[in-house]
């Protein structure tokens, strides 16, 4: 889990909202059959001072040729 968002707000509990998004981008495909997807982390500051800042892990990498989707 990150520590920081990438504004540098500490992600603590009752500061961050912890989530799921389906993906089949590479990292993600590499993490084998129902893993595919991402853990998402929501700066819930960065929402405050409204900013939306949202972190993948693995990271997103769309793929070669892919049109732009949001992951």
């Amino acid at each position: 889990m990150p520590f920081l968002c990438p504004q540098g707000h500490p992600l603590k509990p009752g500061r961050v909202i912890v989530g799921w998004s389906p993906c089949v981008c590479p990292p993600c495909a590499e993490r084998g059959r129902g893993l595919w997807g991402h853990r998402t982390y929501l700066c819930l500051t960065c929402k405050d001072e409204h900013v939306t800042t949202m972190c993948y892990l693995p990271y997103h990498v769309p793929s070669e040729g892919a049109g732009y989707r949001w992951p």
